[in-house]
């Protein structure tokens, strides 16, 4: 947390300096600041630490892997799951959008990579779960447009993407991601 607030001071102090030092040149540096200073917020809070408060979910009772009808392998509840509760983060091997197009040919065959973003949308990179040894359960987890699951990308202090219950979860559901 105080690194946290160490970085937003910082770039607070920086985006309202320069947009104060341009609005010297029209005359009204306090006015020509405000930009910075919203623009500095804005990162700041795009930039805040997705919390994990609790382990992730594992195979020792919270979660079971089975066949999921259309889809192959699919993650399902073994018990009732909070709405809000953490699931678990989605690991694999993180590459550049250069990597993933020659690791596949046809990026339909890209079936385990997600896009974790950077500031902005700028600076994309991949997660490629697609070899067991350097992922973990997060594999399974299959696409729904009626999701189980929130997936959000987390910017500091490290890049990552995690998943946390989107409603309460019963025992038996698929745990799906939008």
């Amino acid at each position: 947390l105080q690194a946290r607030l160490a970085c937003i001071s910082v770039a607070t102090v920086c985006f309202a300096a320069a947009a104060g030092l341009e609005g010297q040149k029209l005359g009204s540096p306090l006015v020509a600041a405000l930009p910075g200073v919203a623009a500095a917020g804005a990162l700041a809070y795009r930039a805040r630490p997705a919390l994990a408060l609790t382990p992730p979910l594992g195979l020792d009772g919270d979660v079971e892997i089975r066949e999921a009808p259309g889809k192959g392998e699919g993650l399902f509840a073994s018990r009732r799951i909070k709405e809000g509760k953490f699931i678990m983060d989605y690991l694999g091997e993180e590459m550049s959008a250069e990597e993933l197009d020659e690791r596949y040919e046809n990026l339909l065959e890209a079936r385990y990579a997600l896009e974790l973003t950077g500031p902005l949308g700028l600076n994309p990179s991949y997660i490629d779960a697609v070899n067991p040894e350097r992922s973990n359960l997060g594999r399974y987890i299959n696409h729904c447009s009626r999701p189980t699951c929130r997936k959000v990308r987390q910017r500091f202090p490290d890049r990552r993407l995690r998943f946390f219950a989107a409603r309460d979860i019963d025992p038996g559901e698929e745990l799906t991601f939008d």
